[in-house]
């Protein structure tokens, strides 16, 4: 692609210079060409036989895993599977689809197959792969021997793709420095011992964990083969060797040796420096000019100015956004949002997810653009995970991109060539845009990977450098953070010879052992000072305080119940609401703020972000302090926030708790608590409730229209409160449960019962009875389901449903309380009223979905502000998908079972003035009802007192069963029966 190259430096080969090793020290370097393989296998110190035997069983391997997924990425194929000419090298009956082809084996693996079936499957009859140790360690031995049979490649491959092995176990059996010697090594779910000998060729051992084997063989083939063949491509094609493992001396003292396996997106990232900030070309379209003022303030205009605060999604939202937007705005934003998602690794956004976000945009442009190979390529590889923040705050992300591109193209060119120049420069002029971290760190590695880490995490990144400080000379220690991890991996590097992973053993171990749990961290508002002044002192000082003039001296012992009694005497003339909130304010400044809290305040519409530091402290003056690590010496305008944080933020005129914002005021100082750019197990992408397919399935396990529930789960993700009611027997509970469960996992799902005596107390928070020692008996603060499923939504972005069964048996203002107005305003928040002191919201993965029975309670009685907070789905006996409900259960048996000629009848027999009362389908679905008997009973014991019950006062007992008793209805429903009968003979 030549819009990914630079006239300044080539994008796609971002090795620094650095000293010669000696002979035999020189890391292995694969040839760029064939005819200079003997001359670099020389100065590697390698044999000719070890490398000629590696090309030839990777070459194998490569033509191999062609044949298993039907195409060969890197090289030429027989005529049989491309259409081309076919390979004198490869034999005919190598491409054959017979029973044993390898890509007959790979398709009939089982999803439940452990590893000894994969084994005899992928290899069978091998004398090279075995399984050992209780079945969890597989033995592939002779690969690549001098002379060998190659069996071994092909099996090697089946097995391996099959267990989705890591990219890092490719890159080591291929491009090892110390293959000649026997090494070990843990590799994400992997532990892998290997050596290499001419005689043996390369034995591998692997132990595995069983239980990834069916999860991961879910991956598309498309992707796996793709993994593969860039890992063999390295050797099989001189074009991309340059891209392969970036070698450095490990003892130079001149820069850093990228600690990650992302070649391609570190060739990437600086080609986004050199092609779009310094030449203003598009990485997609080669020289078209879309990174210049002109293009970014249309993008500004239509993205940052035309905010949009709706629910809607977020690539509905901006399709809005850019609708009258050139297609170089269009275009420049799919580049930003490549950007953004390139570095994110697997377990973050899977490549063909990275695929799908950038994509929709460029199908938006009036001209056809596709997404380029290399860009795809480095889709593949993964440096960080930006936790749900890279999720969730991908509007504000782009946001800020905007916000540094208007800076930066109101530079000089002069200017802007001098600072994409030097790593040190380019770090100045990033940290001053005041970007969200997850954007100016990311921005530092891509442009300098050999100068900066690749972290993203600040609060990580200042946990290393106290870390390991003791490495760093006294004058210079504490004064630049970036210096400082700079000079500190300089010095680890020389240290062990090799590059440094800081967040791998045994260099994890030395920062990780003071992380606090997510659920413990709080976040804090602060008031700002009076003036200016006085704030920068704050920012100089790395301080907050409070004035507490009146109070006197505190010490670590004053609890709650001091605070009160020193506020009382000392604040008596003021009114009691006063006093109490100086003792909330006090209290919380100096007991329930914490070490790593976050804490913030606002002063001319900038907000600024800290992390607090050591405990409080009472000053001569009378002020309460805290110490503050300010982690951005730039504020952050509100105008960039979302619209539920800035009112959050505006509205607090004393110290409060906005521990609801702490996610979004994580992400956005880029500390966030679940942030780990650690190598993790790839967790399942969540699933679409509205997939065609998982519709059917729900389809056909509740035997209602399909294209019903997907209106229903369209009403629910959008309205996110809905209440399903109807009368007795319609299976609202049931639905609730199983659409509760299709929407998200049966662990996110709380299901509670509402009754008269259901209370505020039972379902938000109130006081209980608790053991209080020595016999005594307290009342401890106990959350109820609604707080703690909120608690759980807050820290699980996956959706969290709260099923209310019978909603109208309780009194709903008094259950609810505070929840009518979070209901309505999800952006918000309030107080409640056991918890003055903290904020609480609703999270938007908390949906709640309710019932009602009408029989008991019509739906007209609910007041008009519980009906505009939920919509209101009715399941009514004689109303589609209800009425056909009880024949579709009973199938192809229907045409011949009495029970929906009864269920019919009767519901004919109850007056449209009783349309509450009807009978659902449920009584006749149970197990009983198959028979005659089983009828008569729940006739008499079920729906008889039902009817008699509602009817009460204006039919006798022995009306009620004079019109509803069951031979009564049997005789209706077979004149009704032969009715039908007759008048479909007629037609």
């Amino acid at each position: 692609m030549d819009g990914m190259q630079s006239n300044s430096r080539p994008a796609m080969d971002a090795q620094p210079q650095s000293r010669p090793l000696p002979d035999d020290q020189a890391p292995v370097q694969w040839p760029r060409a064939p005819q200079h393989q003997a001359e670099r296998q020389a100065k590697s110190g390698i044999s000719s036989g070890l490398l000629a035997a590696l090309a030839t069983a990777f070459s194998v391997v490569s033509l191999t895993l062609g044949v298993v997924f039907g195409s060969i990425l890197f090289m030429p194929v027989p005529e049989s599977t491309t259409g081309g000419p076919q390979q004198d090298t490869v034999p005919d009956e190598g491409v054959e689809d017979g029973p044993s082809s390898p890509g007959d084996r790979f398709e009939s693996v089982p999803d439940s197959a452990d590893l000894e079936e994969v084994v005899e499957i992928c290899a069978p009859n091998s004398e090279h792969v075995r399984v050992a140790d209780e079945g969890n360690t597989i033995i592939i031995s002779g690969v690549a021997a001098e002379g060998g049979p190659e069996e071994p490649v092909e099996e090697l491959a089946c097995v391996l793709v099959l267990l989705d092995a890591p990219d890092s176990l490719w890159d080591h059996i291929i491009t090892t420095r110390a293959i000649d010697g026997q090494q070990e090594e843990e590799l994400g779910a992997y532990t892998v011992r290997w050596s290499y000998h001419p005689d043996d060729g390369l034995n591998l051992t692997i132990v595995t964990n069983l239980r990834l084997i069916a999860k991961r063989r879910s991956r598309r083939i498309s992707q796996i083969r793709a993994r593969f063949g860039r890992a063999c491509g390295r050797i099989m094609r001189p074009d991309l060797i340059a891209k392969g493992p970036l070698v450095i001396d490990p003892s130079t003292d001149q820069v850093l040796i990228p600690a990650r396996n992302d070649t391609t997106i570190r060739a990437v990232g600086r080609s986004y420096i050199d092609v779009g900030f310094d030449r203003g070309e598009s990485l997609f379209v080669p020289g078209r000019p879309v990174w210049n003022d002109k293009t970014v303030r249309e993008l500004y205009y239509h993205y940052n100015l035309q905010t949009d605060d709706s629910n809607d999604r977020f690539h509905e939202k901006l399709e809005r956004q850019l609708a009258s937007a050139s297609d170089d705005a269009k275009l420049l934003m799919a580049e930003l949002m490549a950007l953004q998602a390139m570095p994110l690794t697997r377990n973050s956004l899977k490549p063909s997810s990275k695929a799908d976000r950038v994509e929709p945009v460029l199908r938006w442009m009036d001209e056809n653009v596709a997404l380029p190979e290399e860009i795809k390529e480095a889709f593949l590889e993964g440096t960080w995970n930006g936790g749900t923040g890279a999720h969730t705050m991908l509007w504000k992300w782009l946001f800020d991109a905007v916000e540094l591109l208007r800076a930066w193209f109101r530079l000089l060119p002069p200017e802007r060539s001098h600072i994409i120049a030097d790593p040190w420069e380019w770090r100045d002029w990033i940290r001053g845009t005041g970007g969200m971290p997850s954007l100016t760190e990311a921005l530092l590695y891509l442009g300098f990977p050999e100068h900066f880490l690749p972290i993203i995490n600040v609060e990580h990144k200042r946990k290393i450098r106290g870390a390991f400080s003791h490495l760093l000379p006294e004058q210079i220690a504490g004064v630049d953070l970036d210096r400082d991890l700079f000079e500190i991996t300089l010095r680890l590097q020389r240290q062990y010879g090799d590059r440094i992973d800081f967040y791998r053993p045994p260099f994890r171990d030395e920062w990780q052992t003071t992380v606090r749990p997510s659920g413990e961290r709080r976040a804090w508002y602060v008031p700002p000072p009076h003036d200016d002044a006085e704030l920068e002192y704050w920012i100089d000082q790395g301080i907050i305080t409070i004035s507490a003039g009146r109070l006197g001296p505190l010490t670590s012992a004053t609890d709650r119940t001091t605070i009160r009694s020193m506020v009382e005497s000392a604040y008596g003339h003021l009114d009691y609401a006063d006093r109490a909130a100086l003792t909330m304010e006090f209290h919380s400044f100096w007991s329930l703020m914490q070490r790593d809290d976050l804490v913030a305040t606002v002063q001319d519409d900038q907000l600024w972000i800290g992390v607090l530091k050591h405990g409080a402290a009472y000053g001569p003056g009378g002020e309460l302090s805290r110490n503050v690590d300010w982690y951005s010496k730039q504020p952050i305008a509100l105008t960039g926030l979302s619209q539920s944080l800035r009112i959050e933020l505006q509205r607090s005129v004393a110290v409060a708790d906005i521990s609801v914002k702490l996610t979004e005021l994580s992400q956005i100082l880029g500390v966030e608590t679940d942030t780990s750019e650690e190598d993790q197990e790839e967790s399942p992408p969540p699933l679409d409730p509205l997939n065609p397919a998982l519709l059917q399935g729900l389809s056909e396990r509740l035997h209602l229209d399909e294209a019903w529930l997907r209106e229903l789960v369209s009403l629910v993700q959008d309205r996110k409160q809905v209440v399903l009611y109807g009368p007795p027997g319609t299976g609202k509970t049931y639905l609730a449960q199983e659409l509760a469960e299709h929407l998200t996992d049966r662990d996110a799902v709380t299901l509670v019962q509402f009754h008269p005596s259901y209370a505020y107390e039972d379902f938000i928070e109130g006081f209980r009875p608790a053991p209080a020692g020595e016999g005594s008996v307290g009342f401890v603060l106990t959350a109820g389901p609604l707080r703690d499923l909120v608690r759980k939504a807050r820290n699980d972005s996956r959706p969290h449903v709260l099923i209310i069964d019978e909603m109208n048996r309780a009194h709903l203002a008094k259950v609810f309380g505070e929840l009518y107005f979070l209901l309505e305003y999800r952006n918000r928040s309030v107080r409640l009223q056991y918890s003055p002191e903290e904020s609480f919201s609703l999270p938007e993965n908390v949906y709640i979905i309710a019932t009602m029975n009408t029989a008991d309670r019509s739906i007209a009685l609910l007041d008009a502000a519980i009906r505009r907070r939920f919509a209101f789905e009715e399941m009514h006996p004689e109303e589609a998908p209800v009425r056909d409900l009880l024949s579709n259960w009973l199938g192809q048996n229907a045409s011949g079972d009495p029970r929906p000629a009864l269920l019919r009848a009767l519901n004919e027999a109850i007056p449209e003035s009783d349309h509450d009362f009807k009978i659902g389908p449920s009584y006749l679905m149970r197990a009983d009802a198959g028979s005659d008997e089983g009828i008569a009973r729940i006739w008499r014991h079920d729906l008889l007192p039902l009817l008699e019950e509602h009817f009460h006062g204006r039919m006798s007992r022995s009306e009620v069963h004079e019109t509803f008793g069951l031979g009564a209805i049997r005789l209706a429903a077979g004149t009704s029966l032969r009715a039908a009968t007759e008048e479909q003979t007629s037609t």
